[in-house]
Parts: C-alpha cells; structure tokens; sequence
C-alpha cells in the first residue's frame, strides 16, 4: 500500500476524483444519556467552520436499529448548505445510517480557449454543449454515505451487504482511539476491491498545523484490506473511490463509485 501525508489542506478526496464529500454529523457519535431521545444529524459536503458549500441534496436517510430493524426517515430543514434530520433512539446499542445512492454525470470538455471545463451532463447530451467546444469524457459518479452512532451502550457492527462498494470496519468505529491502528476491508459485489484509492479526512486541519491527513492507494497484494492510525482525537471522514471503465455506454464513459463514512476518534 503505497501511503502519501498530503502536504495541503484536503479541499477534495484524492484529488479530483473524491471531490464531493459528504459528512453526516451529529453532536458525538457515541451518546450516553438517561434523559434525551431525540438527536439532531446534519449532512453536508463540508464539517468546517468558515468553509462555504452547497447542499448535496440528501433527502432521506435509512435507520438501521441494534436489532436489524430498518427505517427510512427525511430531512426535518433543508438548507442552501445542508439537511438536518432529527433521530429518534428508542433502544440501547449502535445504530447504521446510511444515505441513498446519488448519481452524477460529470461531462469535461475544452472550452474555445482551449480550457478545460465541466458541467453537469451525461454523455447523451452532448449536442447541447456550445458548437465551439470540444467533448473529452464523461464520468458517472454514484455517492452513498453513512456513519455509526452509539446509544447507551455498544453493539456489533456487522456489514452483511454484498452489494456495491462496502466499508466493512475490522474495530467497532465508535471503539477507535489515538494511537490504535483501525482497519477495515473494502468489497465491490461480495468481492475484495483490488484497486481503489482511500482518503482519510480530519476536522483538525482547522485547528492544527499538522493534523492527520492520509491518502492511500489499494492495490492487489492489499486483499482489499487497509490500515491507519492517527495522533490527535477529532471527527474523520473515510472516503474511498472504486473506478470501471464502461464500454458502449450512451452516458459516460467511465463509472466513480464513491462511499464516505464519518466517524470519531477519541483519546
């Protein structure tokens, strides 16, 4: 695995290619109260203070309880920056939210001055593009995010999904501390991925100099396994961009898969 500290500030996952993250904040992931039910989650692109961003548009969320009861609730506000929804936590242990799949088509073209520009298209409407540009590719990305959340105690987490692009955490992810190493596998349709690229994205890069700030490469000989650790407690984002190249498709040429998981690490 080859591993890079980035030397900037992470504005995009890897890039360009994890270029729309998606937080899903609460208040602490790990909540231990007698008197309070009812918590309140935003989700959003950006988790830092002082940082303008628009609204992914996240309209519902799925609930998944300690005892593998699903529910789907939607946003209580949405905002020009982000949807806030209120959950209610009705038994003790740790709950899987997950938001739905988003699809996007990224069409990249030079422009008259022979700059590059993207908009918001898929492959098939390219004749809408100005008669003086010149199409390059299309990219289709499809976004799901998610977190865990810990009411009054723990319980295990355990990813029996198959399907798609799949964090699958090796530690309880409300259970990692600094210093600890924290693994997790990454499956595409049941199978280890043998090649993606992984960011780790931390809200300390705000408040430190040298906060922790990870990209990873996955390679075959990885097994679709990989590892880190950081020194500084805070809230994380896990990004992780699987790419297939599509053949005679009408609408992109190229399919980003991209999967966030939001977390904390405390001391």
């Amino acid at each position: 695995m080859k591993k890079l500290v980035l030397a900037s500030v992470l504005a995009t996952l890897c890039g360009s290619s994890l270029a729309h993250d998606i937080w899903i904040k609460a208040d602490t992931h790990e909540i231990n109260t007698d008197e309070q039910k009812v918590f309140a989650l935003d989700v959003s692109r950006s988790a830092q203070a002082f940082v303008a961003d628009a609204n992914h548009e996240v309209k519902q969320l799925t609930i998944t309880d300690p005892q593998g009861n699903k529910r789907v609730i939607n946003a209580d506000f949405s905002g020009k920056v982000k949807e806030v929804f209120e959950v209610e936590f009705d038994a003790a242990g740790t709950y899987h939210i997950e938001s739905p799949m988003t699809q996007v088509f990224l069409s990249f073209y030079k422009d008259a001055q022979g700059k590059k520009q993207k908009i918001r298209m898929p492959k098939s409407q390219w004749h809408k593009l100005p008669a003086d540009a010149k199409p390059l590719s299309t990219v289709e990305k499809q976004i799901i995010t998610e977190t865990y959340i810990s009411y009054n105690g723990f319980t295990p987490v355990t990813n029996t999904r198959t399907d798609g692009l799949q964090i699958q955490a090796m530690q309880h992810p409300n259970k990692i501390r600094v210093g600890q190493e924290f693994s997790f596998s990454l499956t595409y349709n049941g199978q280890p991925v043998t090649e993606a690229e992984v960011a780790l994205k931390s809200l300390n890069e705000f408040y430190y100099q040298n906060s922790d700030k990870i990209e990873l490469m996955l390679e075959e000989k990885d097994q679709g396994v990989a590892s880190f650790k950081v020194s500084k407690p805070g809230r994380f984002l896990l990004g992780v961009e699987f790419s297939q190249t599509l053949n005679n498709d009408p609408n992109a040429d190229k399919r980003s898969i991209e999967r966030f998981l939001t977390f904390e690490i405390t001391q």
